[in-house]
């Protein structure tokens, strides 16, 4: 009775609340199980399986649920059922294998002679990035239900196959890498496109087909962010300058000059004391002091250092304009929408 009313109430809980119902369901099937109430657990682990949408199990929780309903088949002694269901597993999570301490060995035979005898595989890839074609490449990693030879091809909405990325045995896992490039070597064109993973049985004939939406968009890249500009960004002179120095140094030079000269020049026949030597004299000393005291010619400390910081600037500025031009050359939008598993006519499966 407990077990009627929690699914009573599962079923009027909120849309919001439907997810966490489903792995409710699916912990109440689990418990079922271990209380060897295998009648209920089937319809139990069913019931979580069939949720859909934003209500359906994550894939972990599949997969988990995908092995109890098959251990609750073989103890049903619905052999059938079970394989079937292995079957299932299987293609869905080629990697997944069982816990050997939680199910009993005849579930572990029975799991590993499907697994060996239903070639599939699942890839993985990031569902959007970036690449600049012929130097850089997107790497599908795929992972094998037991070794088999596959072929990976990428391929046009029509069938038209782009470029044969890869044809021979898998074993546990392999990368996938692929260039942005067509068979012909050619940047390929933006468009809807799909990589399609065949598994090969021993006969050599297609008993299941892996395909991943793929588009190919003009994407510009990403740039690196520029340095941040200095306050004052405007180079200062780095050394005193002569001008104002000379300007100081000539009216001393000049009137030194003048109290020696102009006498005479203007009264023929006098000649200069000796006092006006002495002032004409100091008057140029102290132009050269002024002069000097300018030190023209001498290293601004404080503008060096700021114009050092202001050509490091520069230099890095440009050099970011130019990696973030030769970024953007060529590079294209990569988007990969989720895989599809599919099982040709006649090739036989769950």
């Amino acid at each position: 009775m407990r077990r009627v009313a929690l699914l009573l109430t599962l079923l009027f809980l909120p849309p919001a609340l439907a997810g966490q119902a489903a792995r409710a369901v699916l912990a109440q099937g689990i418990h079922a199980y271990d209380d060897l109430e295998f009648e209920q657990a089937a319809g139990l682990l069913r019931r979580a399986l069939a949720a859909q949408g934003v209500n359906a199990l994550a894939r972990d929780e599949v997969s988990n649920a995908l092995i109890y309903l098959t251990a609750t088949e073989l103890l049903r002694d619905r052999k059938d059922s079970a394989r079937a269901i292995a079957r299932r597993l299987v293609i869905t999570n080629p990697r997944y294998r069982p816990d050997e301490l939680v199910f009993p060995p005849q579930l572990l035979l029975l799991y590993e002679v499907v697994r060996r005898a239903t070639p599939a595989v699942i890839g993985e890839a990031p569902a959007d990035t970036t690449i600049r074609p012929g130097s850089e490449a997107l790497t599908l990693r795929l992972y094998a239900s037991a070794v088999h030879d596959v072929q990976a091809t990428l391929v046009a909405l029509d069938g038209r196959v782009m470029r044969t990325l890869f044809r021979g045995p898998i074993g546990d896992s392999l990368a996938l890498p692929w260039n942005g490039l067509d068979s012909a070597n050619a940047p390929l064109q933006p468009g809807a496109y799909a990589i399609t993973v065949s598994s090969f049985d021993r006969a050599g004939k297609v008993v299941r087909i892996l395909r991943m939406p793929l588009s190919v968009l003009s994407a510009p890249a990403d740039t690196l962010a520029h340095p941040a500009a200095p306050a004052d960004t405007v180079l200062r002179p780095e050394k005193r300058p002569l001008g104002p120095a000379l300007r100081v140094l000539a009216p001393g030079l000049l009137a030194g000059a003048g109290m020696a000269v102009l006498p005479p020049a203007v009264a023929r026949g006098e000649r200069p004391s000796g006092g006006r030597f002495v002032i004409g004299g100091t008057l140029a000393v102290a132009g050269v002091a002024a002069f000097l005291a300018r030190k023209p010619g001498r290293a601004i400390p404080e503008n060096v250092t700021h114009n050092a910081v202001v050509r490091a600037w520069r230099r890095e500025d440009a050099e970011i304009a130019r990696r973030n031009s030769e970024r953007a050359k060529g590079v294209i939008g990569v988007h990969i929408d989720a895989p599809v598993i599919l099982t040709p006519a006649g090739a036989g499966g769950p």
